[in-house]
């Protein structure tokens, strides 16, 4: 089953995300990391609602002191699934973990009623007043445990016999003591048995309160990322002023502005072209990361979004070709190809990611692959996004272009620390010649040897 745990180091930027968030506890970690990549428009829908209800609640100043109540309560939960585990299969539990049990059924009550205030709709923690009332028979609700006195009159009357011999008779205090503590391990059997039909109970609160953290952390950061509600979509992926988070973090650390892009991806191949330095590999990773992002059940980085459910995401981006498989990188990539193309015929929601298709053998050949993979892909209706620095491709399906450099804007020396300034990463429809020539006219703008660049230019 594929997981947020196997993904997070493989997608670029989903562990940024997963990092980002303001988890209280440790087990809202080990739930999150299991959680499966979701197909269902249903559960989708559900996950956003749930979001989109916390994040209203979180605009309202008015909750903000009990917010932090339920994390300050939420601080406190230890992870105690195995505890719980031990209780599911009858064994008996020692006073530690009676003293959890205890503890979390205590914290349970307490976070509910933090629920019920600010009127939840989406969450319900069962009630585990029974399990407090079997570990507290003194009715004091202290998260705190022992063997109590009042759990037998025969251990009470043992424990005085035991303060009143010790000085008097130690040898005699000293039988009486391992005839309580013979006693004290009876009644934590009883009451290990009389907690055993709870632990489903227990078990699914934890689970619950797992969910309220990750929720609330959730719409935590889709306020402070700006991350948009995605919509869903039966037919096209459309981003408005999509962005990525880690680097829009970066540039803006040194004062720069990432410049979001839009974007539709329909049910057939689509084709960019445009120079190296264009953002032709960040926008793929960042479409990558938001349809990962979509279907784990987060906001996705954009102005709008409405994205359409895919089984699969295939993508080919150069992080993974390994030379340490022996394979060359041309190999690599053509083993990738290969996958994608199959899985294009199996009928199945793809989505398709190909950064610089064949840019690893000669242009010849390689333009000859392009267009075979585009025609393969649109006979088979796959919503794809291929990129490609090559010029001449006979795709005669849609294309768009980067805009690239905007030469006429240049108030300074082009250099690699601004660049960037001067670069438009926006996308114009079938305009594959925008770009032509760019890569000379950047090489001549940061200064190189222009010996080098007339040589070059005598060959064009």
């Amino acid at each position: 089953m594929t997981t947020l745990r196997s993904n997070i180091d493989k997608v670029n930027g989903l562990r940024y995300i997963v990092d980002q968030l303001k988890l209280q506890t440790s087990l809202a970690k080990r739930f999150l990391l299991s959680q499966p990549f979701i197909t269902s428009e249903s559960l989708l829908e559900l996950e956003f609602a749930n979001i989109e209800e916390v994040v209203g609640l979180l605009n309202k100043p008015t909750n903000s002191d009990v917010f932090q109540a339920i994390e300050v309560k939420l601080q406190q939960i230890h992870d105690i699934h195995g505890t719980i585990k031990r209780l599911s299969t009858s064994e008996n539990l020692d006073d530690v973990e009676l003293f959890e049990i205890k503890r979390f059924a205590i914290l349970n009550q307490e976070i509910d009623e933090l629920i019920l205030m600010l009127k939840l709709s989406f969450i319900k923690l069962p009630s585990l007043q029974m399990v407090v009332d079997i570990l507290d028979p003194d009715r004091q609700n202290i998260p705190n445990f022992y063997i109590y006195s009042s759990y037998s009159p025969e251990l009470l009357k043992f424990r005085d016999q035991h303060k009143n011999l010790l000085s008097e008779s130690p040898n005699e205090a000293e039988i009486i003591r391992q005839k309580a503590v013979l006693l004290e391990d009876e009644i934590r059997e009883q009451l290990s048995n009389q907690l055993h039909k709870f632990s489903n109970p227990l078990q699914k609160t934890l689970d619950l309160v797992s969910y309220l953290d990750i929720i609330i952390a959730k719409a935590k950061q889709a306020i402070e990322l700006n991350l948009v509600k995605p919509t869903i979509s039966n037919s096209n992926t459309t981003y408005l002023g999509l962005f990525n988070p880690q680097i829009k973090s970066l540039l803006e650390q040194q004062n720069k502005n990432f410049q979001s892009i839009d974007i539709a991806l329909f049910s057939a191949p689509c084709l960019i072209t445009g120079v190296n330095m264009g953002g032709k590999t960040v926008l793929l990773k960042t479409i990558a990361l938001a349809q990962y992002l979509f279907q784990f059940g987060f906001f996705v980085p954009a102005t709008t979004a409405t994205i359409v459910i895919a089984d699969k995401i295939l993508t080919s981006i150069g992080d993974d070709q390994s030379e340490l498989s022996g394979l060359s990188s041309f190999a690599s990539e053509m083993m990738k190809v290969d996958e994608i193309i199959k899985k294009s015929r199996s009928n199945i929601r793809l989505l398709v990611l190909i950064d610089e298709l064949a840019r690893t053998t000669n242009p010849e050949e390689g333009k000859a692959i392009v267009n075979a993979t585009l025609d393969i892909l649109d006979e088979n209706k796959v919503r794809s996004l291929i990129t490609t620095h090559y010029s001449g491709l006979k795709w005669k399906g849609r294309k768009l272009s980067v805009r690239g450099l905007i030469a006429e804007k240049l108030t300074a020396q082009l250099t690699i620390k601004n660049i960037n300034d001067y670069m438009d990463y926006s996308l114009v429809e079938n305009g594959d010649k925008v770009s032509k020539n760019q890569a000379l006219e950047i090489a001549k703008l940061l200064c190189v040897d222009d010996d080098l660049l007339k040589k070059a230019s005598k060959y064009l």
